[in-house]
């Protein structure tokens, strides 16, 4: 077992996610991202969403990857901390993934906690506003949801997103 697996197996504190983010072992992070462990992988996801903003380009290079495995994850912490990473890589026009559009729009009149939602939220907009016909599905999907019936930072995002006052 590699030195990093066997820290990332135990609880990890904060200040070590952060440090593990910046210590420049992102690619050993993301291979123990996809680790058949649960607290390994979590673990893995977290130190990953310290890595410093100058990684965010290598993160785009693992958008395909990090969007198979929030598909495929049991794991609603992991999920969210995929999401995370992937809220900061670019949505292009030509790349758009059908599958983690329609993942995306039923996330967020799911029952996920509301980190998870909100990331939805965030994702659905960056795919669809390529597409008028695809924006225009994304407005009805908010438009179902029930405004009073959400958090303070859901309707915050809501009204972010749709230009609301």
């Amino acid at each position: 077992m590699s030195e990093l697996k066997t820290i990332l197996s135990d609880r990890i504190s904060g200040y070590e996610a952060k440090m593990l983010g910046a210590s420049g072992r992102e690619e050993e992070l993301f291979r123990l991202l996809f680790d058949a462990d649960k607290r390994t992988s979590d673990n893995a996801a977290w130190a990953l969403t310290h890595l410093p903003p100058s990684a965010d380009s290598w993160l785009a290079e693992r958008q395909e990857a990090l969007i198979d495995e929030v598909l495929r994850t049991n794991s609603t912490s992991k999920r969210r901390l995929i999401l995370s990473l992937l809220a900061r890589t670019p949505f292009e026009r030509d790349r758009l993934r059908t599958d983690f559009l329609d993942f995306c729009f039923n996330t967020i009149l799911s029952t996920e906690p509301v980190g998870v939602r909100t990331l939805a939220v965030k994702l659905s907009y960056a795919q669809s506003r390529h597409y008028p016909e695809l924006l225009e599905e994304f407005k009805s999907i908010l438009q179902m949801m029930v405004p009073e019936e959400q958090s303070a930072a859901m309707r915050l995002l809501l009204k972010k997103v749709t230009g609301g006052d």
